[in-house]
Formats: structure tokens, C-alpha cells, sequence
């Protein structure tokens, strides 16, 4: 059992309201190889806002470091302000990317940024800069991790651009067009991988279903609709018919908006 798997099982679409009975999902990260059955306490939520929850190990056993989910406690946070999140399937359709507004941040972050706003999906999930699931260590800093990688890329690609401009179009060296294939190359296969697994994750944890390519459904749609992808799965975390959505923001929301567990 590889240490990276992630357990669990897609359920159907719900019918007549259904969704709502379907509890969220949390990410927990075992802290020792353990035996199916076994019961332990783990900490979930934001690293400010600790809450513990009994968690009992899924049927195959655990290793140490594996990722797992389990379904939150219906008690979990009972009175306290949350953003709700539908579960069992998508808010809204891929091509609803206007559903919030024709000038909302969720719509031109992910036209015009899209690897930026994809960061601030990771960032309010607490997802790695890879759109996985991780320690606390590991997440803190996602959308700033991302953001650099983007500007790197932006700085680097300029940079190619002026060296060839000053060596003029007809003699341009070899090493230039190589280069700018091989940065367009590992940041494109970048861009997908993180964005693939990131929506992989959010499915899981809000169990929602594949629809139209079993088993390849994350890659097809990071493939071919990246901006369609990010604008989805912001509007499905976001809740913004109540929470304001930012530009200027490592999650891309208000500041007073509750974390989502």
C-alpha cells in the first residue's frame, strides 16, 4: 500500500436533496502504521483552530504517512460560522464561470491568472503546492509557493524574449528556443498535474462522482478547460452568495471568512 494513496470511494449522485445527508470528508494523515479498526484522536481544521475528532482506520490498515479520509462528525463545530460546501456533487456546471457575477474575482482570477487563482483554491483547502493533501508544514505557505513559481516563470520567459530581441531574428542562438520549450513544457505538465490532483481531492472530500471519463475525468478536464476547472472549484468552496470573494487574497476570500475544515 503506497504511503500517497488515498482511500475512499466515489458515491453516486444524490437524488431528491439527498446531498445533504452525505457528510464532508477530512484528510487525515496517519501517524503510525496501524491495523484496520484501530481507533485514534486526530487534530482537524485550520492550524488556529484545532478541533480533535475520534478516527477509526479504514478495512486494509494504515502505514505511516498515508493519506486517508474519514467523514466529519455531524456534531463537528455545531453553532459556529462555517462555509457551506454541497456534497455528493458540483454546485454548478463547469461552464457556469459568470454563476457568481460577470466582474467576480472567481471568474477573471481564473481567465487571466489561472495558475494564481488555482493557488488560492489550494491555499483555503490547506492543499499543497502539488494539489495534495499534507501536513500543516507543507500547506501554510501554498499560495505563496505557487505565486513564485508563476512569477519565476513570467521573469524567465521576459528574460528570453529580451536576449532574443537584441540578438535579432535572424540570429537568434539555438539554446534560446530550447530553453523557452523545455521552461513552456515543465510548467505546462506543472499546471495540469497540480491542477488534476486538486480537483481529484476535492471530489473525494466532497464526494462527487466522475460524470463523463472514469478515471481520467481530472485530466481531461485540467487538460483541456484549466480556467472552466479553477472557476468551478472556487465557486464550490467559496459559498460567495454570503462571503465576498477578493483578488488580493491567499485564498481568494474575504478575511473574515470561517476556514473550511
Amino acid at each position: 500500500m503506497a504511503e500517497s494513496e488515498t482511500d475512499y470511494k466515489e458515491a453516486p449522485f444524490a437524488e431528491d436533496g439527498g446531498a445533504k445527508d452525505i457528510p464532508v470528508k477530512v484528510h487525515i494523515i496517519a501517524p503510525s502504521t496501524l491495523p484496520e479498526g484501530y481507533v485514534f484522536e486526530a487534530e482537524v481544521g485550520a492550524p488556529d483552530a484545532k478541533k480533535t475528532i475520534s478516527v477509526e482506520v479504514p478495512p486494509g490498515g494504515v502505514v505511516e504517512g498515508q493519506v486517508f479520509l474519514v467523514p466529519l462528525p455531524d456534531d463537528f463545530a455545531v453553532g459556529e460560522p462555517r462555509v457551506n460546501i454541497p456534497t455528493g456533487q458540483w454546485k454548478d456546471e463547469w461552464y457556469d464561470m459568470i454563476k457568481a457575477g460577470p466582474c467576480h474575482p472567481s471568474l477573471w482570477c481564473a481567465l487571466c491568472f489561472t495558475q494564481v487563482a488555482m493557488g488560492q483554491v489550494m491555499q483555503r483547502l490547506r492543499l499543497n503546492w502539488l494539489g495534495e493533501a499534507a501536513p500543516d508544514a507543507a500547506t501554510k505557505n501554498t499560495f505563496k509557493v505557487v505565486l513564485t513559481l508563476v512569477l519565476c516563470y513570467v521573469v524567465f520567459t521576459i528574460c528570453l524574449e529580451m536576449v532574443e530581441a537584441s540578438a535579432g531574428y535572424y540570429s537568434v542562438p539555438v539554446w534560446i528556443s530550447v530553453l523557452r520549450f523545455i521552461g513552456g513544457v515543465l510548467f505546462t505538465v506543472y499546471s495540469i498535474y497540480a491542477l488534476m490532483k486538486m480537483r481529484e481531492n476535492v471530489r473525494a472530500k466532497y464526494s462527487i462522482p466522475e460524470e463523463w471519463c472514469p478515471g481520467m475525468e481530472d485530466l481531461c478536464c485540467s487538460m483541456w478547460c484549466s480556467c472552466c476547472v479553477v472557476s468551478q472549484m472556487a465557486r464550490h468552496t467559496g459559498e460567495y452568495e454570503t462571503y465576498k470573494g477578493r483578488f488580493c487574497s491567499e485564498t481568494g476570500l474575504a478575511a473574515h471568512t470561517p476556514n473550511i475544515v
